[in-house]
């Protein structure tokens, strides 16, 4: 596959060989060709409480009793490690001090917010080995599939013959987007660790309407462990259908 003509993303950024099963990878990952269907859920901060691995997780406070969830189903065509797709479950989370009530609505989200990635599923056994051993990712081999029809786009997540969920998402109007980040959190041996996903500027579409996404949830346990909270309702919905990313190394931790 061609890359995009331009690399300015990247520049001035020097990678390292790291050793890696009798091999070399290179770190940070470049991520060359990305796009992105994302969804986000009012959920019930008591029940997203027992997810947490850890107290001094605090959910970010949308009202008094809800937090969120966001799903996030990813393509990436290429990228240092070979094409795969991944589809991510997460709740934004500060730690320690609680977000203040109605964070996003009366007060601003943190401009790098830390998510605790609960579920990762991956298409490749590579992207899941990388993933488990540098930063203790709750990755796992799944079959995620894309598909378009007209403006609509679909994504399709089953483990085996069990199906988890299938996001879909009308492509809208895109507009602007400038460059953000986040902070993944996840546990290994008794610490957080905190990596950082920056993305660069592109086209996205964005819409709170419940008409423009739509998240049908299957038999498989995390589909079960998603009903159980129950998912409340849809506060954000996001589709990017070309940019670039840089995912570091573990680069903080954090006592359990």
């Amino acid at each position: 596959m061609d890359r995009p003509t331009s690399l300015d993303f990247f520049s001035e950024i020097e990678q390292v060989q790291a050793p890696w099963i009798g091999g070399m990878i290179r770190l940070p990952v470049f991520y060359y060709d990305v796009s992105t269907l994302a969804v986000q859920f009012l959920v019930p901060i008591n029940r997203i409480r027992q997810w947490l691995p850890s107290p001094r997780m605090q959910p970010l406070r949308i009202t008094p009793w809800h937090c969120v969830l966001s799903i996030s189903a990813l393509a990436y065509r290429d990228c240092d490690i070979g094409p795969y797709n991944e589809v991510s479950i997460g709740i934004p989370i500060t730690l320690d001090e609680p977000s203040p009530i109605f964070t996003g609505i009366l007060h601003p989200v943190p401009p790098a917010p830390k998510v605790y990635i609960r579920h990762l599923p991956v298409t490749t056994e590579i992207a899941r080995q990388a993933g488990v051993e540098f930063a203790g990712y709750p990755k796992f081999l799944a079959n995620i599939v894309f598909e378009q029809n007209g403006r609509w786009l679909r994504c399709q997540l089953h483990e085996g013959d069990q199906h988890i969920l299938t996001l879909t998402g009308r492509e809208g109007e895109l507009t602007h987007a400038g460059r953000s980040r986040t902070q993944p959190i996840s546990v290994r041996r008794g610490y957080m660790l905190s990596s950082e996903w920056i993305v660069s500027e592109r086209l996205q579409c964005q819409s709170r309407g419940s008409n423009d996404a739509q998240l049908e949830l299957g038999n498989h346990p995390i589909a079960q462990e998603l009903k159980a909270l129950p998912l409340g309702r849809l506060i954000g919905y996001q589709y990017a259908p070309q940019y670039q990313g840089i995912l570091t190394p573990t680069n903080e931790s954090f006592k359990v």
